[in-house]
């Protein structure tokens, strides 16, 4: 197929525990890992991340702290950042290990980018413009009229994304959605062993409801209180990672800690849900056992598989 390095990929939901599984398979194999989870991009966002600490890190970690909080990584930069990386990992005799659950990000690396238009500063300017005005609701219910497909993946109050979408469709004369309906390629750009972990739907919640209790242990909201020192609230951030808005909130007394700690288990259950059907989808594809990948699922808590 190809001379591409062989990588490995590891997905599924959060809190399924990939990166016990990488760390580990890393050490069998002379892996490193490179990070896939959109959500460990940011700089300063770890413990509500779930970020493994550099402390406990047994072999070397790639792609995390790539953004300034509030920013926001395409799936075309982390395609960029991932195919550099992936050639110096491989060009020392080593096996890239991808690990997250960002499935959008994968599926751009491993099958190809869709074609989008590039950014367009004026119309983005006008549209950001507008969402400060009327509110990123009203916003979204134009996305909803031009584009409902998308608008469905979107919260309401993700004026970030939105203004992407409503932004592509200017350009493009044409729905994001239909852009993106393209035929999938019959190979992967890389020859890639895939392993989805999957656990009991009952057993990740549960699995959730003790990691965001182990985040709050671990001082999640003395991170929220540094970040906000540094001039970084998350309220007022338009991309920030799941539970942080939550925290801030009990910091200014808007929420109970009980309230939040309900808010971010039912959004990161959610999220878990998301991820399970797009990984669904995006793993039946032929070209993953074709290219001479295979999937793994697994139906208990995940342990290595040489």
């Amino acid at each position: 197929m190809s001379t591409s390095p062989a990588i490995v990929v590891v997905a599924g939901a959060t809190a399924c525990g990939k990166s016990a599984f990488a760390e580990s398979l890393a050490l069998e194999i002379g892996g490193e890992i490179l990070n896939a989870d959109s959500q460990q991009f940011y700089q300063g966002f770890d413990i509500g991340t779930g970020k493994v600490p550099p402390e406990d890190r047994r072999s070397p970690h790639w792609l995390l702290d790539l953004c300034r909080p509030g920013e926001r990584m395409t799936a075309m930069e982390f395609v960029r950042h991932a195919e550099a990386v992936i050639a110096e990992v491989s060009k020392r005799g080593r096996v890239p290990i991808l690990v997250g659950g960002t499935g959008l990000y994968l599926k751009a690396l491993l099958e190809g980018l869709d074609e989008i238009p590039p950014r367009h500063p004026e119309i983005r300017a006008r549209l950001q413009e507008e969402s400060r005005i009327l509110g990123a609701a009203a916003l979204h219910a134009r996305l909803q009229e031009i584009d409902p497909e998308s608008a469905a993946k979107i919260r309401p109050q993700d004026s970030l994304r939105i203004v992407r979408y409503l932004e592509i469709a200017a350009a493009a004369g044409r729905p994001a959605s239909e852009l993106m309906r393209h035929a999938r390629p019959s190979e992967l750009r890389f020859p890639t062993r895939t392993y989805w972990l999957q656990v009991d739907r009952e057993v990740l919640r549960h699995l959730i409801a003790d990691r965001v209790e182990g985040m709050f242990r671990s001082g999640w909201m003395e991170e929220v209180q540094g970040l906000q020192s540094r001039g970084f609230d998350p309220r007022f951030l338009e991309s920030r990672p799941i539970g942080y808005e939550e925290v801030a909130e009990v910091l200014a007394g808007l929420k109970t800690l009980e309230q939040a700690k309900a808010v971010i288990l039912q959004r990161t259950q959610q999220y878990a849900k998301r991820q399970d059907t797009f990984f669904r989808g995006m793993f039946s594809h032929p070209a993953y056992r074709e290219s001479g990948s295979f999937l793994h699922i697994l139906s208990s808590y995940p342990q290595p598989i040489s």
